[in-house]
């Protein structure tokens, strides 16, 4: 009995700590630019290897293109490796490539070298790239003109891996607006506060590193047998004392339109691998969720003064107001669907969470896969 009496106090105190980490998580993603900007002390700019690896049409490929060939940077060669040598991405990026001069090659062939898919695209472009500084960029990306510029900056003696914060954009229909809550919302957030915390995480949409330290940490296989490449990545590089840090500048991915199932396919696998690489910030993802904290804030309405149903209703309008605050902050952008998208997530994330807890089974390109209990 005892211990049921202090129910309300204990979920009262959840729901401050939670509330706390919020406000603070967010606040930590706003000043991030800010610090960022006065350690990236690098002045010169080196020639870099841009590496982008394709598969399937993505939405403003042509765009995606275009803004990595209209970088203002001195010297960079495009190599875009296709796992398919009858992509319909290679016109795309010939087209693109032929309204720019400037060295680019692009790579095909569908051997399987490792058994991650995207690491077997890659590693092929990566030994043949002429310079040892490698930008890695999904295809979906859009860049600003002085992006490479402002990544460079970055990559110190200390450091070995420099990624940047992707930026949903362009959403078209109601699963593409939750995609963005997702990405703009959560995983984006608390990212860059990890970041600034000093944690070495990574986000592969974007990498920039040095391919000789790359060597000196295990080579390409380092990323092979990883479900989370860039993970994979980050650790290795932190094992011989280099840090990952994320640019000041944010790049973009557009969005287009998506089917909900592709949405979900894409969060749950991201949960389950954190599950199994980062089981502590796994156990601790309840603590950052606004379901579980309206949850904490009905059984500790009593400490309040409040009805249960107020509690909970006032936790989750915070939270998705708080959304809308950052964006407009960050000037990300926002909809007026944006409030409903980040109450779907919210709902989402605990059956999520639960799923990564009970089951590893996830999709991954369309094809069904059980991460296994230990990622190397």
């Amino acid at each position: 009995m005892e211990v049921l009496s202090l129910l309300p106090v204990l979920a009262a105190a959840w729901w401050a700590i939670s509330c706390a980490l919020r406000i603070t998580t967010l606040g930590a993603a706003l000043v991030h630019p800010s610090l960022r900007r006065r350690s990236a002390k690098r002045q010169d700019q080196p020639p870099i290897s841009i590496v982008i690896p394709i598969r399937r049409v993505e939405f403003e490929a042509d765009a995606a293109f275009k803004s990595t060939f209209t970088q203002v940077y001195p010297q960079a060669e495009v190599l875009v490796s296709a796992a398919e040598d009858h992509s319909p991405m290679i016109e795309i990026a010939r087209r693109a490539a032929a309204q720019f001069s400037g060295d680019t090659r692009i790579l095909t062939g569908n051997e399987r070298i490792f058994p991650n898919p995207k690491v077997s695209n890659l590693a092929p472009a990566i030994a043949a790239a002429r310079h040892d500084l490698i930008l890695i960029k999904d295809s979906n990306i859009l860049l600003n003109p002085d992006q490479l510029a402002d990544l460079i900056k970055n990559l110190t003696a200390d450091v070995g891996l420099v990624c940047a914060i992707p930026i949903a954009v362009a959403p078209v229909g109601f699963a593409a607006e939750l995609e963005r809550a997702f990405l703009n919302g959560q995983a984006s957030p608390l990212t860059l506060a990890l970041s600034v915390a000093g944690a070495n995480v990574g986000f592969g949409k974007v990498m920039l590193f040095d391919r000789r330290n790359l060597a000196r940490a295990g080579g390409v296989g380092l990323m092979a047998s990883a479900f989370g490449d860039d993970h994979a990545l980050s650790q290795g590089l932190a094992r011989l004392g280099l840090r990952t840090v994320f640019a000041a500048g944010e790049i973009r991915q557009a969005m287009g339109r998506r089917p909900f199932r592709e949405v979900w396919d894409r969060h749950q696998r991201w949960m389950v691998i954190r599950r199994i690489q980062a089981p502590l910030a796994f156990c601790g993802e309840p603590l950052v969720s606004g379901a579980f904290t309206a949850l904490a804030g009905a059984v500790g309405a009593a400490a309040f003064g409040l009805p249960w149903w107020l509690m909970a209703g006032l936790t989750l309008l915070g939270w998705v107001s708080l959304d809308i605050i950052f964006f407009a902050a960050k000037g990300w952008g926002w909809s007026w669907t944006s409030p409903l998208a980040g109450l779907c997530r919210e709902a989402l994330i605990p059956v999520m969470w639960l799923k990564a807890l009970l089951d590893r089974r996830v999709t991954w390109a369309g094809l069904p896969f059980e991460v296994p209990a230990r990622i190397s």
